[in-house]
């Protein structure tokens, strides 16, 4: 029980850094939407030469887009969020609070945010294709989908064995 324990903790751990790398990643793109809409950085990339703009002026024009930054800046939030509950359900596990309804509920979000991430990561390319801008254009990610089934039905299950443990309690 013990290696489990450590198991849970290592993993919390990990979720917990990635969160961190998420939030700089965030902070990395609403720093570059700023920079590369000051004007005069604006300025000097739109006087580049042809083959120095070659390799610049795509990521410019996807970092000048405030519908693709907010779009690729909400996907980013949402995997944080999604890394903090999945953090949650181990720091639970190390606690040894299984049957509880926090977990039910955290499921049940978790289930929620995917869905809702099978969407939101496609938008980006969706809205840079309806601007013109070269993309493989809009995907929806069924791993998503797939993963969300999934975990409403755990959580389903999970709210089902929560009755069961409550009526063992109350049983004598």
């Amino acid at each position: 029980m013990n290696v489990e324990k450590n198991v849970y903790r290592g993993l919390k751990i990990v979720f917990s850094i990635m969160i961190g790398l998420m939030v700089i990643a965030a902070a990395g793109i609403v720093l570059a939407t700023v920079l590369m809409n000051i004007p005069s950085i604006h300025d000097q990339i739109t006087t580049l030469t042809p083959s120095e703009a070659a390799s610049v002026t795509g990521y410019f024009a996807w970092f000048s887009s405030p519908l693709i930054m907010i779009t690729s800046f909400a996907g980013i939030v949402l995997n944080i969020v999604l890394f903090y509950f999945i953090r949650r359900f181990f720091k639970n596990l190390e606690m040894d609070r299984i049957f509880v309804t926090e977990n039910v509920l955290t499921a049940k979000k978790v289930a929620a945010i995917l869905l809702v991430l099978s969407f939101v990561t496609g938008l980006p390319d969706l809205i840079a294709s309806l601007q013109g801008l070269a993309t493989d254009g809009f995907s929806w990610d069924l791993t998503y989908v797939i993963g969300a089934s999934i975990v409403w039905a755990l959580a389903k299950i999970l709210e089902r064995a929560n009755l069961i443990a409550e009526e063992n309690e109350l049983t004598i």
